[in-house]
């Protein structure tokens, strides 16, 4: 390669090298060449970033290396607001493209924001062949991370161009921030599409524009990710010789050039049961490629949980109890997790007492102050039973089972709340699964396999997406990215409906609102459970602490307050309903290499470990096809 004279300049301060700087630019060997000459700095004296007080600060975290297509001084957007941010706690260089003039020779502008973040800005001469730009700023990059001792680094991508010229460095972790579609862009290079099927397969982690809300929690929400993205790479490093797999293994191992038509296999819309179990399955056991996206700035979907300001593990979305008899849906998720036993108990407030529910032999008693045995409660229910001709609705079951008086106390105004219907309009499946026993049983559930995850739901979704072979993009809707990430088949989870634009109108859902508290005492109530059938908006409390067996010396619970609009949790069993549902579903069945799969796609009211079992049959019929 000719030599040419490469100037980097602070300011005022200047420093060339004359030779090409090797690419290789290694943490462990990294030193100033013998070929490297320093000059003084000027009026700004960047030196302060390397002062004894300052560099104590910033050695327990990376430095934040940024690559992008704006610059810093034009517009205050999404970069200016997270990075300003970010450097109130690491050193952060901006890094623009390069700008082109008729300097004689190529040099760096190195300056320093009032947010603390260094701006730098290439200038190069006029000319020079795409080449020529690549090898130029390659050598004043790797003359600024010695001149700034940069050994412990973050590379954050605005534009997938720079990895033409930063590919041969070696981050912790590699991060696209994709604000914006390039490619459509005026003036875009032919060469983009490439560089960004590159960077989606380098990156350990992608964001796109959030939820509207305050940026304070944005970069709090982005720097647990990349904390995470760390982490697992320093895992796989550390056990990369034991045959362990993590999601970010091959952040660095991916090809320079990408030749495929079809940079991912599977895109896998949510990443709750359905989604997280087929791409595991994918994955895992047929070698696909998969890319799981979901809008939420977390994996789980409703059964996501998390440590709360007091560090107690709460379920956000409500009380997640997994319970099933199926030993292949057990033995599958006990892959992923160890496991606590627990059996559910839950009480009803009625008549100012709180008694079992489902009804009981205790429940009877308590409740009308009798002594009866199991004998004598068959009977009493026989005897207050008013048997319909037809079972057609959720009344109907509960009324010939336990008579008028019991369905009122116990049913009606629950079910009012819960679903904004009385019984007698909704389908019998509601209220079917509910028993009533003769005995002193108070187990909610009688499944065979009955436990929660010992260290949590997200921890064990975690263990189920910790592949080689999947990515993952929260906050991100799919129809955002659909067109620049070409996949050869979906698996959708979302609603149905809203995949076909409403075509056929709103399927109904039920919502809910969650009013979470913390009490400075170690239980608040007296069952894991407890439920209003009653005046009350709301239709139950949970606490937490029985969930999860955690100990604590405070405790939180939640309220949960069911409303028509929101995000969608429940469809309304009504056959008017799934007559909507079976037209999207002839929709569904005419789209080839999409899989409708959950709750929400199937408009099917299914429990978690339902949802395990129909994405474990849709994997076999879509590894049988294949």
């Amino acid at each position: 390669m000719s030599s040419k004279k490469v100037q980097v300049e602070n300011n005022g301060a200047t420093y060339g090298v004359s030779d090409i700087v090797s690419p290789k630019l290694s943490e462990a060997k990294l030193s100033k060449p013998a070929k490297f000459q320093s000059l003084k700095t000027s009026s700004l004296n960047l030196s302060s970033l390397n002062k004894t007080s300052r560099r104590k600060k910033f050695t327990e975290t990376p430095d934040i290396v940024c690559l992008s297509h704006l610059r810093w001084n034009f517009v205050y957007q999404r970069p200016q607001h997270i990075l300003s941010r970010c450097a109130q706690g690491k050193r952060v260089f901006f890094i623009e493209e390069p700008i082109f003039s008729q300097e004689p020779s190529g040099r760096l502008n190195v300056s320093q924001d009032d947010s603390g973040v260094v701006v730098v800005v290439p200038h190069l001469p006029e000319g020079l062949s795409e080449k020529a730009i690549n090898a130029d700023l390659q050598v004043l990059i790797n003359g600024l991370f010695v001149e700034h001792n940069i050994n412990k680094y973050i590379c954050w991508y605005y534009t997938p161009m720079a990895i033409a010229w930063t590919r041969h460095l070696q981050p912790q972790a590699v991060i696209y921030d994709y604000m914006d579609e390039l490619s459509p862009f005026k003036g875009a290079s032919p060469t983009l599409k490439n560089y960004e099927a590159e960077l989606f397969c380098r990156a350990g982690l992608v964001f796109t524009d959030l939820e509207q809300i305050s940026w304070d929690w944005t970069w709090g929400s982005m720097m647990q990710l990349i904390e995470s993205a760390i982490a697992s790479t320093q895992d796989a490093t550390v056990n990369g010789t034991n045959g362990k797999s993590h999601i970010s293994t091959n952040i660095l191992e991916a090809p320079s050039i990408i030749t495929r038509e079809f940079l991912f296999d599977y895109l896998v819309v949510g990443a709750g049961f359905s989604g997280s179990v087929l791409a595991e399955r994918l994955a895992k056991h047929s070698g696909k490629k998969v890319l799981v996206v979901d809008k939420r700035n977390h994996i789980g979907g409703n059964a996501y949980d998390h440590y709360d300001d007091h560090g107690i593990l709460v379920h956000k979305y409500g009380p997640h109890i997994f319970h099933t008899n199926s030993c292949e849906v057990f033995e599958y998720l006990s892959q992923f997790t160890p496991w606590r036993a627990y059996e559910h108990h839950v009480l009803a407030s009625v008549d100012g007492q709180l008694v079992p529910i489902p009804i009981n032999l205790d429940t009877i008693n308590k409740l009308y102050g009798m002594n009866l045995n199991s004998f004598q409660a068959e009977e009493f229910f026989q005897s207050v039973a008013e048997p319909r001709e037809h079972i057609r609705t959720s009344e109907d079951v509960v009324v010939s089972k336990v008579g008028q008086v019991l369905y009122e106390k116990f049913f009606r105004n629950y079910t009012r709340k819960q679903w904004g219907l009385d019984p007698s309009e909704l389908d019998k499946t509601v209220i079917a699964r509910i028993p009533t026993r003769t005995n002193r049983d108070s187990r909610y559930f009688t499944d065979s396999y009955q436990a929660m995850p010992l260290h949590g739901f997200t921890r064990m979704f975690e263990n189920m997406l910790n592949h080689p072979n999947i990515k993952l993009m929260l906050n991100t809707d799919y129809r955002e990215i659909q067109k620049g990430i070409p996949c050869r088949e979906i698996v959708y989870t979302g609603p149905v409906d809203e995949f076909f634009d409403y075509r056929y109108g709103k399927l109904p859902y039920r919502s809910l609102d969650f009013k979470h508290e913390t009490h400075h005492t170690p239980v608040f109530q007296s069952a894991p459970v407890i439920n209003y059938p009653n005046e009350q908006l709301y239709t139950r409390v949970t606490e937490f602490k029985y969930l999860t067996g955690q100990e604590h010396s405070k405790t939180s619970i939640v309220y949960e307050f069911p409303k028509a609009e929101g995000e969608p949790y429940y469809p309304v069993p009504r056959p008017e309903n799934q007559e909507i549902y079976k037209q999207y579903k002839a929709l569904a069945d005419e789209k080839p290499g999409i899989h409708f799969v959950g709750r929400l796609a199937t408009y099917k009211y299914l429990n978690m470990d339902h949802c395990v079992a129909q994405a474990l049959a849709t994997y076999k019929q879509i590894a049988v096809k294949a």
